[in-house]
C-alpha cells in the first residue's frame, strides 16, 4: 500500500512539474505567443471604480473561482458575512468570495501535501503521516483568514489616519462656498487619492451619487464598506446635517477636531505600550546572552578550580 501511495504521489509531483514547465515556456518562449489563442476584444473606455474588468482575470484565478464555487458556503448569511469582510479589506468585486474560498482550499491542499513531499525528499517513511498532513492542512486553511484579518486591520488604520486631513479639506472647500458634492469631488482629486483607501471610498461614494443613488444610501454604504467606527460617526453626522439643514462647515470642523484628537490619543497609547511590548523580546533574546557573557566565564574558572582541587 505504501508503494502504491508513493507511486501516485510521484506521478502527481512529476505532472505538476511538467505543467509548471509548460506554463513557464508559454510565458517566456518568444516563438509561442499567447495572444494568438485569445479572442480579439475591442478596446474599452477608461476604467471606472464602479466596474470590474473581465480581462484582468488570469488562469489560476479562474481555477480558484471554480473551486470556491464548489466548496463555498450555501448559507446566504455566511456568504454575506464573508463578502462584508472582503469589502472591509478593499475587495468589492463579487468574485472575490469565490477566489478567497478557492485560496483557502488550495492553501490547505498545499500545506497538507508538504509533509508528504518532505518524506519523498528524504526518501524514508515518516511517522504519523496522515495525522500531521491533516494538521498542516488545517493550518493552511487558516492562513488566508489570518492574511485577510491583517489586511483589514491595516486598511482600517490607514482610513483612521487619513480621516482628519480629509475632513479638514472638506471643511475648507465647504467654507469657501462649494457644495458638498463638489467638495468631495475636489478632495478625491488630491494626489494622495490614488494611494489612500479613504479617498478611493469617497470617490466611489461620489460616483454613486452622480449615478443617481440617494445621498443617504451612499453615506450608509460608505460606512459599511470601511467598517471604521469613527467614519460611521462622521457619516451619521452628515446624514443628520442633510436632513435638518444645519451648517455643514461647523459639523466638519467639530468632527475634524475630534478625529485629530483621537488620532493623537491612539499615538500616545501606542507610545505607552511600546516599553511593555519590548519586555518579552528583551527577556527572551537579550537576557540569555547577557547571562552567558557574564556567568559562563566564571563557571568555567570554577570548574577548572574544582578539577585542580580534585587532582
Amino acid at each position: 500500500m505504501a508503494a502504491i501511495s508513493y507511486a501516485i504521489l510521484a506521478f502527481a509531483l512529476v505532472g505538476g512539474v511538467v505543467c509548471l514547465a509548460g506554463a513557464f515556456l508559454l510565458r517566456r518562449w518568444s516563438l509561442v505567443q499567447p495572444q494568438r489563442f485569445q479572442a480579439s476584444v475591442p478596446e474599452a473606455g477608461p476604467a471606472s471604480i464602479l466596474r470590474w474588468e473581465e480581462r484582468t482575470r488570469t488562469g489560476w484565478q479562474r481555477i480558484l473561482e471554480r473551486v470556491g464555487r464548489v466548496f463555498g458556503p450555501r448559507d446566504s448569511v455566511r456568504l454575506s458575512q464573508l463578502r462584508q469582510r472582503l469589502t472591509w479589506a478593499g475587495y468589492n468585486n463579487p468574485r472575490a468570495v469565490g477566489l478567497f474560498i478557492g485560496a483557502k482550499v488550495g492553501s490547505a491542499i498545499l500545506c497538507g501535501y508538504a509533509y508528504t513531499l518532505y518524506g519523498l525528499a528524504v526518501q524514508r517513511a515518516l511517522p504519523h503521516l496522515l495525522l500531521l498532513s491533516l494538521a498542516l492542512a488545517l493550518v493552511g486553511s487558516f492562513l488566508p483568514e489570518l492574511w485577510l484579518r491583517n489586511r483589514t486591520q491595516a486598511r482600517q488604520r490607514e482610513i483612521q489616519h487619513a480621516l482628519p486631513e480629509v475632513l479638514d479639506l472638506l471643511m475648507v472647500c465647504v467654507e469657501a462656498g462649494m457644495g458638498f458634492d463638489a467638495a468631495v469631488g475636489r478632495v478625491t482629486q488630491h494626489p494622495e487619492a490614488h494611494r489612500s483607501p479613504l479617498h478611493q471610498e469617497m470617490l466611489r461614494m461620489h460616483l454613486e451619487i452622480r449615478a443617481g443613488r440617494r445621498r443617504e444610501e451612499a453615506f450608509h454604504a460608505l460606512g459599511e464598506r470601511t467598517g471604521v467606527e469613527d467614519l460611521k460617526a462622521v457619516v451619521g453626522a452628515f446624514i443628520q446635517t442633510d436632513r435638518l439643514g444645519t451648517s455643514l462647515g461647523k459639523t466638519l470642523r467639530v468632527h475634524a477636531e475630534s478625529a485629530r484628537l483621537k488620532r493623537r490619543r491612539r499615538a500616545e497609547e501606542r507610545a505607552y505600550l511600546a516599553p511593555l511590548k519590548m519586555v518579552f523580546p528583551t527577556v527572551l533574546f537579550l537576557l540569555p546572552v547577557f547571562f552567558i557573557v557574564a556567568v559562563v566565564p566564571a563557571l568555567l574558572r570554577l570548574l577548572e578550580a574544582w578539577q585542580k582541587i580534585g587532582r
